[in-house]
């Protein structure tokens, strides 16, 4: 009787597990969305957490536990392929990661700022203003976590769901206008008084739907749909940087809200986005991360043979110059 009831048991958590290991991606990408919508929507709109030194990372960090909990349990093997959590290339992973960081961060944020103060109106003041100087590290954190979610869940799952039935390029496109009306919330919550609202969203689901795409095909064609480490840690950067540093006498002016005071500024900044943005798109779209680290090696190759030789070169022209 024993014997049989613990059978059943067995039975019962082996069918548990069998279920949820046998679940599409496509049905369960939609169930993890759903969740993060959902928690993202109590935490922004019911809680306002975004008004609280917290911010909004119950809806970063529980979601990401969940999707993270749930692979660790029942399908493990999928980790690295279908959430990107994977050990390839690390080191050129996250040097591409920070070079990307830096690019959109400081050439797009700042640069725009910079060359239209320096070139333009040198009127214009130059002012760096830090947000929450107190709660740096915690914002850090809070970017960090919010960059392994977001990349997790859309260009990890949505995106490789979204394979299974359609082709990479409409599963890039769809997965980047998902991340993009992700966005929507705040633009809602934090439209400036005279200010179009439906203008401000959808600038903001535009720009980062353009975003959605360049990670999207750095993944697929650039990563070869293998690690998402370099993205999240220029997501990380980029967000933090922006978000925590502003460069002119508005502290809107940069981050997500989009909002220019100076028509001036926007068109320097939007160029420089063009310039940078479309730079990368093809960087990412023609070669692969291989190649950068193929490259790498054989210029740090080149340069330890010239360093160890350097001092055998000077030997024997001090050599050389006895024997006259």
């Amino acid at each position: 009787m024993v014997t049989t009831m613990t059978q059943k048991s067995s039975d019962s958590v082996h069918d548990e597990k069998s279920i949820w290991a046998s679940m599409s991606i496509l049905t369960l990408s939609g169930i993890m969305l759903t969740i993060g919508v959902v928690w993202r929507i109590v935490d922004q709109f019911v809680l306002g957490l975004g008004n609280t030194w917290m911010n909004i990372l119950p809806s970063k960090l529980f979601p990401l536990l969940i999707i993270i909990g749930f692979f660790w349990k029942y399908r493990r093997d999928e980790i690295a392929s279908v959430l990107g959590l994977s050990k390839d290339q690390l080191k050129t992973q996250l040097v591409a990661g920070l070079v990307i960081g830096f690019l959109i961060s400081v050439l797009i944020d700042f640069g725009g700022t910079i060359f239209y103060s320096l070139i333009i109106d040198p009127t214009y003041p130059l002012e760096l203003n830090i947000l929450n100087q107190e709660l740096l590290g915690y914002m850090f954190f809070f970017f960090l976590t919010n960059a392994f979610l977001e990349e997790i869940l859309f260009r990890g799952l949505i995106q490789n769901s979204l394979k299974t039935r359609y082709s990479a390029k409409v599963a890039i496109l769809v997965s980047a206008i998902i991340f993009g009306f992700w966005h929507s919330g705040w633009p809602l919550l934090n439209a400036s008084p005279g200010e179009s609202v439906l203008t401000t969203v959808s600038m903001m689901v535009f720009f980062t739907t353009i975003l959605g795409l360049l990670f999207g095909i750095y993944y697929e064609r650039f990563s070869s749909g293998k690690s998402l480490m370099g993205l999240i840690v220029a997501h990380t950067i980029f967000n933090f940087v922006g978000e925590c540093f502003k460069l002119g006498p508005e502290p809107t002016m940069q981050g997500p809200d989009l909002g220019f005071a100076n028509s001036g500024v926007m068109m320097v900044t939007m160029l420089f986005f063009l310039i940078i943005f479309s730079i990368l798109f093809f960087v990412f779209w023609t070669y692969k991360i291989e190649q950068f680290s193929d490259g790498w090696k054989r210029i740090s190759e080149r340069v330890r043979t010239t360093i160890a030789g350097l001092p055998k070169k000077e030997t024997a022209e001090q050599d050389n110059s006895f024997e006259v």
